[in-house]
């Protein structure tokens, strides 16, 4: 995890807090490395990747990284859209990387443009559930399976509802889908996670990939106790569940193989 945070910087760096976005970081790398993309030869596109650290990580082991999103909001919640990074990637990097591994590119998760059997690898963490729905998900999952060579691999992490609490979830998106259009941008978030069930149709079933571990759906007890409420900054200690009206929410990986 320090590799990815601060690649090629040497350091020896404690990290102070536990964040739920530097465990989908994490969990991904460590699959792309166990089934052999981290090396020379492969060519690797992030989907909604903005600025994210592991963007320059992968520079550092692979060929070539392909780096897309929709890079349209330069301020705000969704820093990791910031158009400069098209131009300016340097600017965001947390440490070393190699600028002529890696190019930055506009480009729809939905509407991938690049031929079929192009990459070995394809990754996308927390972006997949903000694409315009569970269709739109599916949508996304095709175009990876499209895209990836046979044998690639496809790491998603997206967000889930933790606990069973699934008839009084259905009632709060009932609820929440009648806000003011002023409160509607907060309370979207509802609609756009994943139940187990979703995960299973939506993402795991939805192509003809197959996952390459086993999923596991459970959940760490202190950690659910130690769900903070949402909104938050990404900076807050022990960010691994959220609470937001009582309804909990975390991430999962997965990584799925093209036959």
């Amino acid at each position: 995890m320090r590799d990815i945070l601060y690649p090629g910087t040497g350091e020896d760096v404690k990290l102070k807090n536990r964040h739920r976005k530097h465990w989908e970081w994490a969990i991904g790398m460590l699959s792309l490395k166990k089934t052999g993309k981290l090396d020379s030869g492969s060519v690797i596109l992030g989907i909604g990747s903005g600025s994210e650290a592991p963007v320059f990580y992968l520079t550092n082991h692979a060929k070539y990284v392909f780096c897309t999103d929709l890079y349209t909001i330069t301020s705000g919640r969704w820093k990791e859209a910031d158009s400069s990074m098209l131009t300016g990637p340097e600017h965001f990097s947390p440490g070393k990387f190699n600028r002529r591994r890696l190019g930055v590119q506009v480009m729809s998760g939905t509407d991938i443009n690049f031929e079929d059997n192009t990459f070995d690898a394809v990754f996308s963490y927390s972006s997949i559930e903000h694409f315009g729905g569970k269709e739109a998900a599916v949508k996304c999952m095709k175009e990876i399976e499209r895209v990836l060579k046979p044998g690639g691999i496809a790491s998603i992490a997206t967000e889930i509802y933790a606990g069973n609490e699934l008839e009084k979830l259905y009632r709060s998106r009932e609820k929440y889908g009648r806000f003011p259009n002023h409160l509607l941008r907060r309370y979207k978030i509802f609609s756009e996670m994943f139940t187990c069930e979703e995960l299973e149709k939506y993402l795991l079933t939805s192509t003809n990939m197959k996952p390459l571990f086993p999923v596991n759906f459970s959940t760490d007890t202190d950690d659910l106790k130690g769900a903070i409420k949402y909104p938050v900054t990404r900076d807050h200690n022990t960010h691994i569940f959220l609470d937001m009206k009582g309804i909990l929410w975390g991430s999962i990986h997965i990584a799925l193989i093209k036959q």
